[in-house]
């Protein structure tokens, strides 16, 4: 199904792949009227210009003294003519090495002349606008009609139906539906921390420690003082010790079989338990000694982030919206594969024509 869709959506992809070459060629002219013949430089940077990159210089290298003739080359990625913009603009489209370019591209002065440091930074703004235009806003097109069209095509097994698309959901939901299961104690001493644990102000209180938890996380710098380490350390142990307190209470209200039931509570318990041997072991056991690294346990203070997926239904859904798109990742990922199979094998192939034609 997957590349059935691909075929499909590869069919009507011309006005897109037409759209991306013409703005491309666009950015490739104006490369080439800002930049012909200004990636010229002097391997002996002392020379700033190609009448004065001639002769000798001397070159030191481990220790030693060589004699290098001067030489007036280009770079190997440059404006000079439209077919070497495009690739060059190719290169930073993929993302690959395009800061050197960007750097390549500030320094240039003018033709015939060699790089000065930091003289054109008005023509970063170049490089930004086609990433944004090209490598985002176009790819991103094309990818959201990718995805239109596996819709497309899986409505395609409906259209004999004499329902909708939202008639059908509702029948899916409808079946597949499950009622939650929702604890509540019995006893009078339970049901009143039960009561406590599942209040607004108590779930928001909570969450606001985790803010203020994820602050003083973000405190931490190069070099700080002793006193200010020691600080921190004690606000850690603080936090443990609240969230702590929230386990204490969630396992007093719902009993050990329904408080692990719930897999948001699972991942508290093992944050809980992280950190408590964080602190038992940096303070306690082995302050100061390499024994076992100190930074896993330390991990368990950033995980407490996670525990904010727990609060709120706008970030618990946009958590399981990422989970669902992973169920078509495998059937992507060997469609992905055999490409790479393909090309990995007719460039095999093709190196090998070359390599015997040279011969």
């Amino acid at each position: 199904h997957v590349v059935q869709c691909v075929v499909v959506a590869i069919k009507t992809i011309g006005n897109i792949m037409l759209v991306t070459f013409l703005l491309q060629f666009m950015f490739a002219c104006m490369g080439v009227q800002l930049f012909k013949g200004t990636f010229y430089s002097c391997n002996d940077k002392s020379m700033l210009n190609k009448e004065d990159c001639k002769g000798y210089y001397l070159k030191i290298e481990d220790g030693h003294i060589y004699k290098e003739t001067r030489e007036w080359s280009n770079s190997k990625f440059h404006f000079d003519n439209v077919p070497q913009a495009l690739l060059t603009l190719f290169t930073v489209a993929t993302f690959e090495g395009w800061p050197s370019l960007l750097h390549t591209a500030i320094d240039s002065k003018g033709e015939g002349e060699g790089p000065v440091y930091n003289y054109r930074p008005f023509v970063a703004p170049f490089f930004i606008t086609f990433i944004i235009v090209i490598a985002f806003f176009m790819v991103n097109i094309f990818v959201g009609f990718v995805i239109v069209t596996f819709q497309n095509e899986g409505e395609q097994e409906y259209r004999n139906c004499e329902l909708n698309k939202n008639q059908r959901k509702c029948i899916e939901f409808a079946l597949k539906a499950k009622p939650i299961k929702r604890y509540i104690p019995v006893k009078k001493s339970q049901l009143k921390i039960w009561w406590f644990v599942t209040s607004p102000p108590f779930e928001y209180a909570i969450f606001s420690l985790i803010m203020i938890n994820t602050v003083v996380l973000a405190m931490k710098y190069h070099k700080q003082p002793d006193s200010y380490s020691k600080a921190l350390d004690y606000l850690n142990i603080v936090f443990t010790a609240i969230f702590g307190l929230e386990f204490v209470l969630k396992m007093a209200a719902f009993h050990v079989k329904n408080y692990f039931s719930d897999p948001s509570n699972c991942c508290d318990f093992i944050i809980v338990v992280g950190s408590v041997i964080d602190i038992i072991y940096t303070d306690i056991i082995a302050p100061g000694t390499n024994v076992i690294s100190i930074n896993f346990f330390r991990l368990f203070r950033v995980m407490r982030l996670v525990k904010v997926l727990s609060r709120g239904e706008g970030i618990r859904t946009l958590l399981w919206t990422f989970i669902k798109s992973f169920q078509a990742l495998p059937y992507v990922a060997l469609l992905i594969a055999m490409l790479f199979f393909i090309y990995a094998v007719i460039g095999m192939q093709v190196n090998y024509f070359f390599q015997e034609f040279s011969l």
